[in-house]
């Protein structure tokens, strides 16, 4: 908060009580610090009952009207939210984190030359504005300047050598660029980004470092998502056969699935570890000490297998037609790339035409389902067995094809071997690089891309097509 007697963030020259400060009724900028400590504590609805009654005082207070405008990007209400980081930028504009926090709201919009924009503003005023660095890189990533991208991050780290979320989204771009060696390497400061420290379990005992593990037993812990786990599942025969006994700790949904994992001779839940194991290491943490290139991530296929029991159960429920297709359309809502590479039932519209197609929800009963999507939903076989992880995993074994965003259920087909269509945003997660149809990681992988950021008609029209090709064939 700018003190009466500053100088105006402006640049006028002037006291804040002489510029912008001028028009402040008595007890607005008090009421705009009480909206900034209580935005501090992650209180938004304190904070946005402060900033308005600061407002009320004073139609004009820039700082008011600019973290109002922060709060309400933080709740996803960005038509609201952008007059009033416009404004506020209009007023006071020379103040680079206002420039900075008008761009991630304009990257949260997929406004994305404009975000780029409103970050190199903010550079333009203070060059070393690290957070901004980072968030120019990831806006420049999104439009497709890998390149671009990894420069921005590596002139953040010029100012901030150690600030772990530059690290990390360099070593995104890295792996993205499949420059593996480098890559791995910089994605070990993500251990160390308060995002995910704040939700990893801790375990006691040393690291594994790459010493010889021979006669000792490794715990591999899960730190992400289900997909990640089941996608990194595949080093633990490395360690196995170097003569290590190799413990899974993983998700509960994912307990049953893992114990099948070449390599793992017992799994647990991340929250009910063994009591006794000599090393532990993050289960994304393995290539890095197994130095991984990304020659070396192939394995044999599949490497999980579902529970006997629900594959028979399974079995039965897709019997009867020559083309079984399971459909995943969106992922968690809480992953922070989640708008850029979901989509709406209703935008695979053009699967449902294909003759001979029997078309299954994988998504949960009622999950991701927008009133838009009923005429489609209406249409797709929904089987109490995509309710339960194991349940899914019998029924993706049993299909003959899934289609699906990048979600873990790509993980879950590719590990079991199944023919898997995964549809790929413009701006790509790391694992499937860049510019390739297949994948490294699942032989059953077919990749297809988004060639305009944000449109999906393409990729799905490529699906259809080829959905009918194999309709038509009678292939299974």
């Amino acid at each position: 908060m700018t003190g009466r007697n500053d100088p105006c963030p402006c640049g006028s020259g002037k006291r804040y009580k002489h510029c912008h400060g001028a028009e402040a009724a008595p007890g607005a900028d008090a009421q705009a610090r009480q909206g900034l400590a209580a935005h501090q504590r992650n209180d938004l609805a304190t904070a946005e009952r402060a900033y308005r009654e600061a407002l009320t005082a004073a139609p004009e207070h820039p700082l008011a009207l600019h973290y109002l405008g922060v709060v309400l990007y933080q709740q996803r209400r960005l038509a609201e939210a952008f007059p009033l980081l416009d404004r506020a930028a209009e007023l006071v504009p020379h103040e680079p984190e206002f420039h900075n926090n008008r761009g991630l709201a304009l990257a949260a919009a997929q406004r994305d030359a404009e975000a780029i924009a409103a970050y190199r503003r903010a550079l333009d005023l203070k060059p070393s504005h690290a957070g901004a660095w980072s968030n120019l890189g990831l806006a420049l990533q999104a439009t497709g300047d890998v390149p671009g991208a990894v420069e921005a991050f590596r002139r953040g780290l010029d100012v901030a050598p150690d600030l772990p979320q530059l690290h990390w989204n360099l070593a995104l771009a890295l792996l993205l660029q499949g420059r593996f060696e480098e890559g791995w390497r910089e994605y070990e400061w993500r251990l160390r980004a308060p995002e995910l420290a704040a939700r990893l379990r801790p375990f006691d005992g040393p690291r594994w470092a790459g010493q010889d593990p021979a006669g000792k037993t490794i715990l591999l812990t899960a730190e992400q998502g289900l997909g990640d786990a089941i996608q990194f599942l595949r080093f633990a025969p490395r360690l196995a056969d170097r003569g290590a006994r190799v413990i899974a700790a993983v998700p509960p949904a994912l307990r049953t699935l893992a114990a099948t994992a070449p390599g793992v001779c017992e799994s647990r839940t991340v929250d009910e570890p063994p009591a006794r194991y000599d090393f532990h290491l993050p289960l994304l943490s393995l290539p890095h000490a197994l130095g991984i290139a990304i020659e070396d991530v192939a394995v044999t296929i599949p490497y999980l297998r579902p529970d006997a029991a629900r594959l028979r159960e399974a079995a039965a429920a897709v019997a009867g037609s020559k083309l079984n297709v399971g459909l995943a359309w969106a992922g968690a809502a809480e992953n922070t790339n989640d708008a850029r590479r979901s989509m709406r039932l209703a935008a695979l519209a053009p699967l449902f035409d294909v003759a001979g197609a029997r078309l299954y929800s994988l998504k949960r009963e009622g999950e991701a389902l927008m009133p838009a999507d009923a005429p489609w939903s209406d249409r797709l076989v929904a089987t109490s067995l995509r309710n339960d992880f194991d349940g899914l995993a019998a029924l993706v074994a049993s299909l003959d094809l899934v289609i699906s965003v990048d979600t873990s259920l790509v993980h879950l087909a590719g590990a079991l071997g199944k023919p898997v269509w995964v549809l790929v945003p413009f701006a790509p997660d790391w694992r499937w690089q860049l510019g390739r149809s297949d994948s490294p990681w699942y032989p059953s992988v077919r990749l297809l891309r988004q060639t305009i950021a944000g449109d999906w008609s393409q990729p799905v029209r490529s699906a259809a097509a080829a959905l009918e090709e194999l309709a038509q064939r009678g292939e299974r």
